[in-house]
């Protein structure tokens, strides 16, 4: 029973600013920004038929300015999509990507550890500050897991603080497969360009239905209260090598969906499969061509 430690590189991290920042904001983001400063939301940018285009966490500095970090959504993207749609909007973007630095925590001590070293924990929704570095709940896992940004030479150092005080360092294949078997998606790995939030379940995390107008919000509206998706986001598990991404999944000699990331522990491993729902058995298994034997099985769904 420990608590672990990931170092990485935010795959974008912008600062954005100006007396328009929130209002500019609201109206690209699925989920509600009208918040008090210093709270943190999860959510998406997407393009005008609803697909996902990148997330982020953006947390709220103060009335005119947010952060907004991604672990996977590249900088290039994120800075195409929030300059997109800016006209004579008073707001500024200032990438912060190339000089942050992120850890992530988490383990059945990691709060405990947490609190001695920054003498207060996040609760959900919530960033804290601590000097040049921001605190606030991750989304690696289910359970409870914190991120913090900062400079560099702070992560490094704290870092090593956080080693020596027990904690272990995790490599990127171990955190991986905790986050596909918590079903979390990657973006746009699991749900891109392509996709709706809606088919990689995102709909509850990330997506608000009576926060008013936003790009994709027609879309959303309609899924909501008319429409169904065709196909959605499931955690399927096998023994042997991890598939490669977009190979195809079959199921009594059918195609019926695709793998979209995978990670493996021990003789097996974990990945993400979007399927069809027509005619999809939940309780059968799934074979890796059309007339082999079923290998893999959906992972139940808590």
């Amino acid at each position: 029973m420990t608590a672990h430690i990931f170092p990485y590189c935010p795959a974008a991290c912008f600062k954005v600013f100006g007396e328009d920042a929130g209002s500019y904001l609201q109206g690209q983001f699925s989920n509600e920004l009208r918040q008090p400063v210093g709270r943190v939301v999860y959510g998406l940018f997407l393009n005008g038929k609803g697909k996902v285009v990148a997330d982020a966490q953006v947390l709220k500095l103060t009335e005119q300015a947010f952060l907004l970090t991604s672990y996977f959504s590249t900088a290039e993207v994120m800075r195409q999509r929030l300059e997109e749609f800016i006209v004579a909007d008073d707001v500024g973007l200032e990438d912060l990507t190339p000089q942050s630095r992120g850890l992530s925590i988490w383990g059945p001590k990691s709060g405990e550890i947490f609190l001695q070293r920054f003498q207060a924990v996040p609760q959900a929704g919530q960033c804290l500050h601590r000097g040049e570095l921001l605190i606030y709940p991750g989304r690696r896992s289910r359970d409870k897991n914190l991120e913090i940004i900062g400079p560099n030479h702070l992560i490094e150092t704290l870092q090593e603080q956080l080693l020596k005080a027990g904690c272990v360092e995790t490599g990127a294949n171990q955190l991986e497969h905790l986050r596909i078997t918590h079903g979390i998606p990657a973006i746009p790995g699991d749900i891109g360009p392509g996709d709706l939030p809606n088919e990689g379940n995102l709909d509850a995390d990330a997506v608000s239905y009576t926060k008013g107008c936003y790009l994709g919000q027609e879309v959303m509206a309609r899924l909501k209260n008319m429409g169904q998706v065709r196909r959605r986001l499931f955690v399927v598990q096998g023994t042997g090598t991890t598939p490669g991404t977009r190979g195809a999944l079959f199921q009594q000699g059918k195609k019926i969906g695709e793998i979209r990331s995978g990670a493996s522990k021990d003789d097996g491993y974990a990945a993400m499969a979007m399927l069809t729902l027509l005619n999809l058995d939940e309780a059968a298994g799934l074979s890796l061509e059309p007339d082999a034997p079923p290998t893999l099985r959906i992972q139940t769904r808590g």
